[in-house]
């Protein structure tokens, strides 16, 4: 469903992404972690097709670069820092209803589930709400679509403990055949809904690990590596098993 072939992205001097190929399939469910400055957000922002790219990033076989009006409208994105909009809220909604072919009430649902009250804070710019009533917003926004790709960066950074056990009961929800790629720095809190783990590591894909989802069954998941990358830092792939209390599997070999 998403094809990311040979990506490579520079900020002047920066490289964010360096070669970056990885394929995600229809009902996938995909944690990208790494240290600040890996290439996480950028990845995601690529994929949405926020950012020019070398390299090809295709959904469904359609290439975000070249159509990306046909390629994003199974996508949703769920940003970590909210745009500064000035528009109110109400215009937001409608504007984003308008344009996914939604109707405003559907947004307005998935908003009251996360903790906010879209009524009350109408009128009020969107620029001038709290850091958490901004997320809850845009997660709304994202979810009201019932988009088949589901792209987070960060998404409940601003959530209060409520607001983001409500989020993952709506991401826990969504259809088997939905994709889910999610940034976070809460191993805890994704562990349970992702079926597969891209480390990242100065733009390059560190390591792949597909794994089995924890907390359902009330002990530890197993993972395998899924395409080793030769030697380069083997040992800490070992720790990054470890961090997701996951007991590695002997690499598959190819007959």
């Amino acid at each position: 469903m998403i094809v990311v072939e040979d990506v490579k992205k520079r900020f002047g001097k920066v490289v964010a992404l360096d070669g970056v190929s990885l394929r995600i399939e229809r009902g996938a469910r995909v944690a990208l972690v790494g240290t600040n400055g890996s290439g996480k957000t950028t990845l995601l922002r690529a994929m949405a097709g926020l950012l020019s790219i070398e390299g090809r990033i295709a959904i469904d076989g359609v290439d975000v670069a070249r159509s990306p009006e046909r390629a994003l409208r199974s996508l949703a994105y769920v940003p970590q820092i909210a745009p500064p909009l000035e528009a109110p809220v109400l215009e937001v909604v409608r504007a984003h209803a308008t344009l996914r072919g939604l109707a405003p009430s559907a947004v307005a649902a998935r908003a009251s589930r996360l903790g906010l009250d879209l009524p009350a804070i109408a009128k009020v710019r969107f620029r001038d709400l709290s850091g958490g009533m901004k997320q809850k917003l845009l997660a709304a926004l994202a979810l009201a679509t019932d988009a088949k790709i589901l792209v987070c960066d960060e998404p409940t950074a601003n959530l209060d403990p409520v607001a983001r056990d409500a989020f993952f009961e709506e991401i826990a929800a969504r259809r088997a055949d939905s994709v889910l790629v999610v940034c976070s720095h809460r191993v805890d809190e994704v562990r349970g809904l992702v079926d597969r783990v891209v480390d990242l590591r100065d733009g390059r894909v560190f390591t792949d690990l597909a794994v089995a989802r924890a907390g359902r069954a009330g002990r530890a998941g197993r993972a395998k590596e899924i395409e080793p990358e030769p030697e380069r830092g083997r040992g800490r792939a070992q720790e990054r098993v470890s961090e997701w209390a996951l007991e590695p599997c002997a690499p598959s070999r190819a007959s």
